[in-house]
């Protein structure tokens, strides 16, 4: 209820009306096609939509005409004609579009029919694609068998077309009219040919639509969703239709369902009487309604049980594997706008297609370390992360530790002969960058960028500039910044405390009484990753070296320790 809301997402919607006016209608069923018809007039700021919703075309058959025609067209209308789609990809449109023309005699040309003054017929007529309608050569009644099965081929009805076209040929061969029995004879041979591609069946002859969305979450990818319709014809899968949605932040999967049903099928046509969806949902009845009122047949929403979601299940599977393959594609873009605006914003020579950042970690001044992670053209390069142990600083002193650590990184990357980095982040301040700087000066690679990124306000600062400056931080750019700079900072904290758990399995190993050397090293090279005191019999036991009775008398010893310290 958006009068009285309690949607969180509602309350902010709410927050921005500025005026409300309603209208009126008998049913809701009406005023579901009412609300179809003002969001596609007014296109509104906060509806799910689909993405660039006008580039998916229909095909005509524009049965308003006496000799009717087929064509592409970015709208469909309720004018009398034949709309088939919308169809996802222009490419394939026009590929059945020209298979259409390449196997009926449809006329191609487009003119209104019949013409005051016939002229000669076309290319079309005499290579045998054509009836040549524009000369009047054929009647209205026999053209008009060749749309319907036209009309037949674009529903999918391929079995029961090729038996109409196979009695078509006959009629005309017992009837001695060769020619357009071997029309017919052509065009049969098409339809096989075509038929033979579309081999995925399914159980039965029904005809019906199978649909799942999916949607995602991230940074970058939570505005996203997509949707695909896996159309049965005769029990035949004819065609897979994917569409990408967008503003879809925030919805629950149930109403972006619910939304992409009323916008694809409220404008579509030709629909099979049964379309399978995922789950129930929020005005299922009210569009069935408005479905069956529409084309004149009953139309029912399916949820399938049990072997019944083979269906849905296929569907959401095309589904998300386009939407990752779509998720990969707009993080793609995202790295490349961002490389750009990080040069932009720091005034790069080229692009900074190399860049990494270093962070400081320790415990209470204490282990202190340092990581170093890459990017490579905008993604993370695990295999060159570095981990560094501060060596010549006391205590708490982070400015310091980030000059020995770009000290050493600068000198290691100049002994061996390698390339800087197109760009150096550094996890703090103005102080940690100063520091950063003069060890890249005493290197003699002043020139080096540099950079800090503070974290508690997202602060940018610059060499020998101690204000800082706060970009849009949701921009492309900051974005990537951000990325690495979190990630210096878990690789750093996740190299810290395993240190620390390495010298508390240190100390635990060196309190264990009467085993030697060898067992210790045993002790220590098996429990990396878990903690020795929690080890049972069994555990140990795995370990080189270990027998049973040594086995217990190390579990008895932890379980003494832990119930002293416990006390």
């Amino acid at each position: 209820n958006y009068l009285n809301p309690d949607d969180p997402r509602h309350i902010v919607l709410m927050n921005r009306v500025r005026d409300l006016e309603w209208i009126t209608t008998e049913t809701a069923t009406e005023a579901l096609i009412l609300e179809d018809t003002l969001i596609k007039k007014y296109s509104p700021k906060y509806n799910v939509r689909l993405k660039d919703d006008k580039r998916y075309p229909f095909l005509c058959v524009s049965l308003s005409e006496t000799y009717p025609q087929i064509y592409l067209t970015r709208r469909s209308r309720q004018d009398g004609n034949r709309y088939f789609g919308p169809y996802t990809d222009v490419r394939s449109a026009r590929q059945i579009l020209d298979l259409i023309h390449r196997t009926f005699p449809i006329r191609k040309v487009r003119q209104t029919l019949p013409l005051k003054t016939p002229h000669r017929p076309c290319m079309n007529y005499y290579i045998g694609r054509c009836l040549a309608p524009c000369q009047g050569n054929v009647p209205v009644e026999e053209y008009d068998k060749i749309v319907q099965e036209v009309i037949l081929f674009l529903e999918g009805r391929h079995e029961l077309l090729e038996d109409k076209v196979r009695r078509r040929m006959d009629d005309y061969s017992e009837k001695m009219q060769f020619e357009r029995a071997a029309i017919y004879r052509d065009l049969l041979v098409s339809l096989r040919s075509f038929s033979e591609k579309q081999n995925v069946m399914k159980p039965g002859t029904a005809d019906e639509d199978a649909v799942a969305v999916c949607s995602s979450e991230g940074e970058i990818e939570a505005d996203q969703a997509q949707a695909v319709i896996l159309e049965f014809r005769g029990g035949r899968l004819i065609a897979r239709k994917s569409y990408s949605i967008q503003s879809v932040a925030g919805l629950p999967i149930k109403e972006i369902l619910a939304s992409f049903l009323r916008e694809y099928y409220l404008q579509n046509s030709g629909l099979p009487p049964r379309i399978v969806v995922p789950e129930s949902f929020e005005g299922q009845r009210e569009l069935e309604q408005a479905l069956t009122l529409r084309t004149g047949s009953k139309i029912k929403f399916v949820v399938p049980k049990g072997d019944g979601r083979a269906l849905i299940d296929l569907a959401a599977k095309n589904a998300n594997l386009l939407l990752q393959e779509r998720i990969l594609g707009l993080k793609h873009q995202s790295r490349t706008k961002g490389l750009k605006e990080i040069q932009k914003l720091f005034g790069l020579k080229q692009l900074p297609t190399i860049m990494e950042c270093y962070d400081i970690s320790h415990f209470g001044g204490k282990d202190t370390v340092a990581s170093g992670v890459r990017f490579e053209d905008g993604l993370p390069k695990p295999a060159a992360y570095r981990h560094y142990i501060i060596r010549s600083v006391d205590g708490i002193n982070d400015p310091a530790s980030i000059q020995e650590v770009i000290a050493r990184r600068i000198q290691r990357l100049q002994n061996e002969k390698r390339n800087l980095p197109d760009l150096i982040v550094i996890d703090g301040g103005i102080t940690q960058l100063t520091a950063a700087r003069q060890a890249a000066i005493s290197l003699d690679a002043a020139d080096l960028p540099m950079v800090g990124l503070a974290e508690e306000r997202e602060e940018i600062y610059l060499p020998e500039n101690p204000i800082p400056y706060v970009p849009d931080p949701n921009s492309a750019g900051m974005r990537l910044l951000r990325q690495m700079r979190d990630e210096a900072h878990r690789f750093a904290i996740s190299h810290q405390r395993k240190r620390r758990n390495q010298e508390s399995l240190k100390h635990a190993v060196e309190a264990i009484p009467d085993i030697g050397p060898a067992r210790k090293r045993a002790l220590l090279k098996h429990f990396t990753d878990k903690k020795i005191e929690d080890a049972t019999v069994k555990e140990l036991l795995a370990v080189s070296g270990i027998g049973k009775e040594l086995a217990e008398r190390i579990y008895q010893h932890f379980a003494i320790t832990k119930k002293k310290t416990s006390e």
